[in-house]
């Protein structure tokens, strides 16, 4: 590798590092960064080493691990006795809590499984507990995010060396 392509892999570390932050730091967009990231590598490097293939299967990891991120806001209000109203709440209250970040993107799962459960006439304390369920299934999915982002980023960092 020569000069350029130390530098531009340097600078895809850092840019991933960032990403692997974004996956509990809700101000980046974490995973999505990372597969950017690899793409723009590719572009300075000619694809010779991240080729078409290796960023085809990783765009599929990165659309999966986003679908999965929402389901599992309705997964954990669902465990924890939501009904539809509660998990789509717990959904709706995560994209609300885009607005207001940091902090939105726990709040919002739990609020919205609240005023959905209560929305479809379920009673307070079995409301709260989907919440919690809608904040759980967040940070599940948080921490299978961060998983997710160091794989992606050691197979980078494997297949460039």
């Amino acid at each position: 590798m020569g000069i350029a392509a130390w530098i531009a892999f340097a600078v895809a570390l850092v840019a991933m590092a960032a990403g692997v932050l974004g996956t509990v730091l809700p101000m980046l967009p974490g995973i999505p960064l990372i597969w950017l990231t690899m793409f723009l590598f590719g572009l300075v490097e000619g694809f010779e080493r991240v080729d078409a293939t290796f960023l085809g299967m990783s765009f599929a990891v990165v659309v999966a691990s986003e679908v999965a991120d929402h389901l599992a806001r309705a997964w954990g209000a669902r465990r924890y006795g939501a009904g539809k109203g509660g998990s789509w709440g717990a959904v709706i209250g995560a994209l609300a809590g885009l607005f207001f970040l940091p902090l939105g993107l726990l709040i919002g799962p739990f609020l919205g499984a609240l005023a959905g459960e209560l929305l479809a006439g379920r009673s307070l304390p079995d409301s709260v507990r989907a919440g919690w369920g809608g904040l759980v299934g967040t940070l599940g999915s948080m921490a299978v995010k961060l998983a997710v982002a160091a794989g992606m980023t050691a197979a980078f960092v494997i297949k460039v060396l």
